[in-house]
C-alpha cells in the first residue's frame, strides 16, 4: 500500500471515533407498533387524542401521520389502517425521555388490541 493510501486510510480510522461519539450523534429515536381494526379516519382522531393526552401540541397533519412536539421532542403516530397497523415515534435529545414518550403514545392511543 503507498504511503499515502495508509495515510489515509489511518487518518480515516482515528475519525471514525469521533464520528461514534454521542455530543456528535443526532437525536435519538424510539419507536412502538400495535395492531388495529379500525377505518383509517378513527385511528387518526384517535392519534390527534393520544399526541393531546401525552401533552404535544399539535403541529402537522399528513393522510397517514398526526406529529405533535413540546420543547426539544417530537411525536408522531403514523396510522396504516389498510394493514391493521398503528406505529408511535418519538425523537429527541435523551434517549431515555424519547423512549418514554414514544411509551406514553402507545398507552394513550384507544382502540390497540395489545
Amino acid at each position: 500500500m503507498a504511503r499515502a493510501q495508509r495515510l489515509a486510510l489511518g487518518l480515516a480510522l482515528g475519525a471514525f471515533p469521533a464520528l461514534a461519539s454521542p455530543s456528535l450523534a443526532g437525536p435519538a429515536v424510539a419507536s412502538r407498533y400495535n395492531e388495529i381494526k379500525m377505518s383509517q379516519e378513527q385511528c387518526l382522531k384517535n392519534a390527534e387524542e393520544a399526541l393531546r393526552k401525552t401533552g404535544l401540541e399539535a403541529q402537522d397533519r399528513s393522510e397517514q401521520s398526526r406529529y405533535g412536539a413540546r420543547g426539544d421532542y417530537t411525536g408522531v403516530v403514523r396510522c396504516i389502517a389498510s394493514n391493521g397497523l398503528v406505529l408511535f415515534i418519538g425523537s429527541g435529545p435523551s434517549r431515555q425521555i424519547t423512549n418514554n414518550l414514544s411509551g406514553t403514545l402507545f398507552k394513550n392511543f384507544e382502540g390497540g388490541l395489545h
